[in-house]
């Protein structure tokens, strides 16, 4: 059955942050983790030793999560690349027809990690969802590549799309952005610089749990767990949370050059002054999320600046749950949500 038809959704105004949110499986109050999720996150006995050195190669091998192709239509994949070295993938339903809304979809991964495998199940699932086509692209790596190389190629890929139009099957006039985490970062980003250069090719923007206030180095309000409201497993929960806040400074070292201001709205998107402009915009998080304070801090400001913003809660979840497509019903909802939002936009 649905995650959909199973679960109601409650419209509920926490501070400013007014938000759908989607209930655990069998619960009807928030506060709770996921079962599923709690197993995860609960220290096992070799974490007594304490963490190991964090290094590139460790944290690169730990992205993504064992999931399943769970669509039910036959989708056809095509791979390219573009200006020389950004490698694209491509999904569309075999069935569909004619010039097609797309997703252009950009992977999470801290900057640093990720790839177009990563989210091969995410992608082929939201092609499976609707008559849309999905571009996933992979743009350049930290620290190899630090900021702004990354959002650059994503720019560039959108501008390939538009300007390829034709020959992708796709309607320029309707070009979505998606992305999770650093992915959601590069989303907004990718269309604040959309605008701030006049073209204007981005229509709508998914952004599912992203990162959009960097240099905070895992401290301040915006990462106190306790604003999270637990209602159990607070130990488990807050050393999660500041396990992932202890790295945000390392993640920031490999994104960014010496000296540069962390503020910037194309690093960190709550300080634009452009947010008025931005395209209508769905944001997705976890309740236990350590970036969900963020997030609605982003929702708050969009909303101010009138921009049409739906944001989900989704009850129980930490951090990239979207990966475990196959597993949780909560992730395959997730891409039935995005895929909703999109064509709600274009139709």
């Amino acid at each position: 059955m649905n995650y959909n038809n199973q679960l109601k959704m409650l419209k509920q105004k926490d501070g400013n942050a007014e938000k759908w949110i989607k209930f655990v499986p069998g619960l009807t109050e928030s506060g709770h983790l996921d079962k599923i999720i709690k197993n995860q996150i609960t220290p096992k006995e070799a974490d007594s030793m304490g963490p190991p050195e964090v290094t590139l190669e460790m944290s690169r091998a730990a992205m993504g999560w064992p999931s399943k192709d769970i669509a039910k239509n036959e989708i056809n994949i095509t791979n390219e690349i573009f200006a020389g070295h950004i490698p694209v993938r491509i999904y569309r339903k075999q069935k569909s027809d004619g010039s097609l809304p797309v997703i252009i979809f950009l992977h999470g991964g801290g900057f640093f990690g990720g790839s177009l495998d990563n989210v091969d199940h995410p992608c082929r699932l939201l092609a499976d969802k609707g008559d849309i086509e999905v571009i996933s692209i992979d743009y350049r790596l930290a620290p190899e590549s630090k900021y702004p190389e990354g959002l650059l190629d994503c720019y560039r890929a959108v501008k390939w799309v538009y300007e390829h139009a034709e020959s992708l099957r796709i309607d320029k006039e309707k070009i979505a952005i998606a992305g999770d985490s650093a992915g959601g970062n590069l989303s907004i980003t990718t269309t604040l610089l959309d605008r701030t250069l006049g073209t204007n090719f981005i229509k709508a923007e998914v952004l599912l749990y992203a990162t959009v206030l960097r240099g905070i180095n895992g401290q301040g309000e915006l990462w106190d767990a306790t604003k999270l409201e637990m209602k159990e497993d607070v130990e488990i929960i807050t050393n999660y949370v500041k396990g992932f806040g202890d790295l945000d400074t390392q993640v920031d070292k490999w994104y960014l050059n010496l000296g540069v201001d962390a503020s910037n709205p194309f690093i960190s998107p709550v300080h634009s002054k452009d947010l008025a402009f931005l395209p209508p915009t769905m944001i997705a998080v976890g309740e236990f999320d350590p970036l969900r304070l963020q997030n609605e801090l982003l929702v708050d400001k969009l909303r101010a600046a009138k921009v049409p913003t739906q944001y989900i809660q989704y009850n129980g979840m930490i951090h990239a749950f979207m990966d475990q497509i196959g597993d949780l019903p909560q992730a395959e909802d997730l891409m039935e949500e995005t895929v909703n939002f999109v064509l709600e936009v274009f139709n």
